[in-house]
């Protein structure tokens, strides 16, 4: 069972809230398709992660301009490539080119890379700020 685990926290309150969020999203997903929810079922739940994903792209966007981030240009572009990889599949489990499997796969994935990857990053140079702005 894919649950929230203390492995995926950053260390930053909000981004990991948000991240607990996105994970129970994809959790749904999954258990929905292991129920055979009927596939109208399955397509909402997907585009309910969709616009989840927009909100919190928006909102580590805000954060990396809060915080000056210089890598905000190539994380943002990250956030428009996932955002349309996930669009596409979307359309594929629509017309029935992809099944629930591949799609799970595509989220669970999406989430494991991109929140060790790239919001590490992120929430790394936010701590490494604060340290540097309390030793001034």
């Amino acid at each position: 069972m894919l649950k929230w685990d203390r492995k995926y926290e950053l260390g930053n309150d909000r981004i990991d809230a948000e991240h607990r969020i996105f994970l129970s999203l994809i959790v749904d997903f999954h258990d929905a398709a292991e129920q055979n929810a009927p596939k109208d079922k399955l397509l909402r739940i997907f585009k309910e992660i969709c616009k989840y994903a927009e909100f919190h792209f928006l909102s580590e966007e805000n954060i990396m301009i809060d915080h000056s981030y210089p890598e905000q240009e190539h994380h943002a572009n990250s956030h428009r490539k996932l955002l349309a990889e996930a669009n596409n599949k979307l359309y594929q489990l629509q017309s029935d080119s992809i099944g629930a499997d591949d799609a799970f796969n595509f989220l669970f994935n999406w989430f494991a890379f991109h929140t060790s990857s790239e919001d590490k990053k992120l929430v790394g140079y936010i701590e490494n700020g604060a340290k540097a702005n309390l030793n001034t």
